[in-house]
């Protein structure tokens, strides 16, 4: 670790299970801070004729010097992909997504999370067998969220209402963030702007969406479903990789 103007410079060691260490060459006097960067990898499956989409979410806290201490900083998260595809089979999205969670920079230190309501269940099935841990995240009615005593703790249920009002907070708040050079950005931002609040007769509050003129929402759900898992989900396997059965 250098010094520059009497500010310690550090020298991040990004470790492959998500670990970032400030690198102290063996001096006493520096002390070790060890924070992190993950990424959660989140899908919205779609039927034949429909699209599929995926978002990964980069967080992280890394070590930082404040008031000439080296800290643990604070916590950023950031959209960092996008993509959409439609025309393959439920194998081949499988696939996919075993191989995206594998493949720099997530590979290591990424989790999933699915949009587990109607052929999410396939999906998350096909998933379990090849032992890939994941949550598949069903969308209810409400204003709350419990993890489900089946599947093998991989169900959760979660009102989409209150889903969708997560999001909009740690976006108000900066807390999450889009990269400056994210592709589908314009995409995503139609699809979260496409959901409504509305209030029924009763009283209760619901969410409605209007189809974006792209005709999706497919991305927006991504989204959605991963900004959800980082904020009140456990990291599953942060070192663990999944393998693909027969892929070589």
């Amino acid at each position: 670790m250098a010094t520059h103007n009497d500010e310690p410079t550090l020298n991040l060691v990004y470790r492959p299970n998500g670990q970032v260490v400030n690198e102290t060459d063996g001096d006493p006097a520096i002390p070790r801070v060890t924070g992190y960067q993950r990424f959660m990898i989140a899908a919205d499956l779609g039927q034949a004729n429909d699209y599929s989409a995926v978002v990964a979410l980069k967080d992280e806290a890394l070590p930082i010097v404040d008031d000439g201490k080296v800290i643990v900083g604070p916590r950023n998260r950031t959209v960092v992909y996008a993509d959409r595809f439609r025309g393959v089979s439920y194998v081949d999205v499988v696939e996919h997504l075993i191989r995206l969670k594998n493949a720099h920079p997530f590979g290591g230190k990424s989790d999933l999370a699915i949009d587990g309501t109607s052929i999410g269940r396939v999906v998350s099935d096909m998933l379990f067998s090849q032992n890939v841990p994941h949550w598949a995240i069903q969308m209810t009615g409400g204003q709350e969220w419990r993890k489900a005593s089946s599947g093998g703790g991989r169900y959760v249920n979660a009102g989409k209402t209150f889903m969708i009002e997560n999001a909009a907070v740690l976006f108000a708040s900066g807390d999450v963030k889009f990269a400056p050079d994210l592709a589908l950005r314009p995409d995503i931002e139609a699809d979260l702007a496409s959901f409504t609040t509305m209030t029924t007769a009763a009283g209760n509050q619901i969410i409605t969406q209007s189809r974006s003129t792209a005709g999706h929402g497919d991305l927006g759900i991504a989204l959605i479903v991963a900004m959800f898992a980082s904020q009140y989900l456990k990291p599953r396997s942060i070192i663990s990789q999944a393998q693909l059965r027969g892929w070589h």
